[in-house]
């Protein structure tokens, strides 16, 4: 069985650079958010940076995952147990928790903080101002609104392609071709999470099995993280539509609206097209406007540089699946690929 660090290691294939790139800018900020889409590989990255000694070897390393609690006001008492410190009884457990660091040189990683962003925003700036040896390294799908901010993107396609030739390794599955590899990955936007849930199928499924499942985007959604022989992943992560799943709960009603809308575009689109096609009375421009950057602060869509029209964006191929199963239960599908169509045809 591949132990959970080793699975780390793998994950973070092709990730050297940006190991080297997030410790440098903790050294100069101390509060870093590690930002990205579900299944990027933010926690593996900040793992991984915890077991390095670059902020000195006497340093206390303690590490948490919010995913589990709910309650705002406890942020400060979940952190203070990850240090394996209990406030004094009638202190307020954030000044007893800055008052134990005191100047201690430590790292505190913490997971998951998307769910409550702006508490850890509060908390998080403050124990890093009250303690001058204090890094803090957070993940999060939505980033904090702090300064130290560092986007991780997928992986190339390449390293992609190593990541599931090396998961398939591990489960002793049969070699698959190197180009049926390289298009299984390509179909999955080089996520590390889909990518490995995709070389799980393995197990019991031949590489020319899985790239025919993976043609239809849908069929990737629901494939399981249950391969024998790999760890455990949390219940966000068991499966693509669990994570995305994820993310729709920290979106508005606006931002789950234009999500499923937007999965009309099969390509780039810029926010001059999103208003014409996908704005109405639901969607006047202006919360439009708001649950398109809302949209792109989540990297639920992807910019893409284009030299001759500025900034497009596009979705990712299983994140427009997910908007598009939507789309269709909210009825709205004819109507929207009405609009496409129209528009299609009009900008010809």
């Amino acid at each position: 069985m591949l132990e959970s660090k080793n699975c780390d290691q793998v994950t973070l294939a092709g990730r050297d650079g940006a190991l080297t790139e997030v410790e440098d800018l903790l050294r100069r900020q101390r509060l870093v958010t590690v930002t990205g889409p579900g299944g990027v590989g933010k926690s593996a990255l900040a793992g991984a940076l915890a077991r390095r000694p670059g902020l000195g070897p006497d340093a206390v390393v303690a590490r948490t995952d919010l995913a589990p609690l709910l309650d705002p006001g406890l942020v400060p008492h979940w952190l203070a147990r990850a240090f394996g410190m209990d406030g004094p009884a009638g202190k307020p457990q954030l000044a007893a928790l800055a008052e134990a660091l005191g100047d201690t040189p430590a790292l505190l990683v913490v997971d998951t903080c998307e769910y409550l962003a702006e508490r850890c925003t509060e908390v998080l700036t403050a124990l890093v101002d009250a303690c001058p040896r204090l890094h803090v390294l957070a993940t999060s799908r939505t980033p904090l609104r702090t300064p130290g901010l560092y986007p991780l993107p997928p992986v190339p396609l390449d390293v992609a392609a190593g990541l599931f030739t090396e998961y398939a390794r591990q489960l002793d599955a049969e070699e698959a071709a190197p180009d049926a590899v390289r298009r299984i990955c390509a179909l999955l936007d080089g996520l590390p999470l889909a990518v490995r849930i995709a070389a799980g199928q393995l197990a019991h499924r031949s590489a020319a099995d899985v790239l025919a499942g993976l043609t239809r985007a849908e069929a990737a959604l629901d494939l399981p993280a249950t391969a024998p022989g790999l760890p455990g992943l949390p219940a966000r992560q068991r499966s693509l539509r669990d994570s995305l799943g994820w993310s729709l709960r920290l979106c508005t009603a606006e931002e789950r609206l234009l999500w499923a809308r937007l999965s009309v575009f099969p390509g780039s689109f810029e926010l001059a097209q999103v208003l014409e096609i996908c704005g109405d009375e639901l969607l006047p421009p202006g919360p439009l406007v708001a649950a398109f950057t809302g949209l792109a602060w989540q990297s639920l869509i992807e910019p893409q540089p284009d030299e001759e029209e500025g900034t497009a964006f596009r979705m990712p191929r299983a994140t427009r699946a997910y908007g598009r199963q939507r789309l269709s239960l909210s009825g709205e599908e004819r109507e929207l690929v009405n609009r496409f169509l129209v528009w299609t045809l009009r900008a010809s």
